[in-house]
């Protein structure tokens, strides 16, 4: 319970981090408002293809924890149309050692199989059940809760931190990419990631992903409404613009390991910049003379992955200061 009056929080971010941070503060009977420059349609959440596996982001014992908490929230919701959250088989096809491999033991169902069955050569592959997000359903499907439970979204720019205050009691910095100017932090870099989107296919029922330690992914994932093919992963690239280079790059590479994919109408293709540091930040900042921060960000390829995770910890932080 709050103590006192209800203590007011501002979340800068209104992509994946704020709004499930958002919804975690409204449940603890915080008053939540969300302050994003950048319409809901443009966030960078919105332009991923996601399922759940950790990518890129650290350390390794913090994300196997948020990992977990997020996989039983997903499989809460697989049974609920209007999520968008479904459970399917993924082919994961190694060619260099995958350092997120431990995943494998907070899932549910996953074997090895052999690469030579599918026509690859490659150390090691994996047939795993795991949490799609059709991110078009899901991510509106999120900002109605927030919304439903009192959460107000204001369009504004953010030009500091220390602008909250004291018209509210606590901040929650989901700023991504951003934050590296809005928290001074030169630890923050962009992983430019180009995606292209497909027509959906019946012959094409489950992702596969080819894992590799180079700035481009492999992945095919069918979700409702179409088939989202990556991509690119190319560090502190700021770029927006959608590149026909890479995107016929990208129709290729998939083409080789799904060929079904080249009969498949192209729909467009969208750009976003995952925010990347050696290690998620995720604490409580104090600052002298103005109030509490909590930051959550720097989650590389691994937000829809941990977003749950981490929203529980800054709830968690949340009430440790206030209640």
């Amino acid at each position: 319970m709050m103590s006192e009056r209800r203590r007011s929080v501002a979340i800068i971010g209104q992509g994946l981090m704020g709004l499930t941070c958002a919804d975690r503060l409204l449940d603890s009977g915080f008053e939540v408002d969300i302050f994003s420059k950048d319409d809901f349609w443009q966030t960078a959440s919105i332009s991923a293809g996601a399922y759940w596996w950790p990518h890129r982001v650290y350390p390794e014992k913090r994300v196997a924890k948020w990992s977990q908490e997020t996989y039983y929230v997903y499989a809460e919701e697989k049974n609920n149309p209007q999520s968008g959250i479904s459970f399917q088989q993924h082919l994961r096809f190694c060619l260099d050692p995958d350092d997120s491999a431990y995943a494998l033991h907070l899932v549910d169902e996953w074997e090895e199989v052999n690469g030579h069955d599918y026509g690859l050569d490659c150390p090691q592959a994996l047939l795993v059940t795991l949490p799609v997000i059709d991110v078009p359903t899901y991510m509106p499907y999120l900002r109605s809760q927030v919304e439903n439970k009192g959460g107000q979204i204001r369009l504004e720019e953010v030009n500091s931190l220390q602008q909250f205050f004291p018209a509210y009691d606590l901040v929650v910095n989901c700023s991504g990419a951003g934050a590296r100017q809005l928290a001074n932090d030169e630890e923050v870099f962009p992983i430019r990631g180009q995606v292209v989107r497909v027509a959906p296919c019946s012959e094409i029922t489950r992702s596969t992903r080819i894992y590799q330690k180079k700035d481009e992914f492999t992945l095919v994932l069918p979700r409702r409404n179409d088939i989202v093919l990556g991509g690119t992963a190319q560090d502190n690239d700021w770029s927006l613009d959608i590149r026909e280079t890479d995107t016929k790059d990208i129709i290729n590479r998939c083409a080789k390991i799904v060929p079904t994919v080249k009969k498949c109408e192209i729909l467009g293709a969208t750009v976003g910049l995952r925010c990347a540091r050696s290690e998620v930040r995720l604490e409580l900042e104090l600052f002298s003379g103005s109030g509490p921060v909590i930051h959550n960000y720097g989650h590389g390829g691994g937000g829809y992955t941990v977003a749950w995770g981490c929203a529980n910890e800054v709830q968690r932080l949340a009430e440790a200061r206030f209640c």
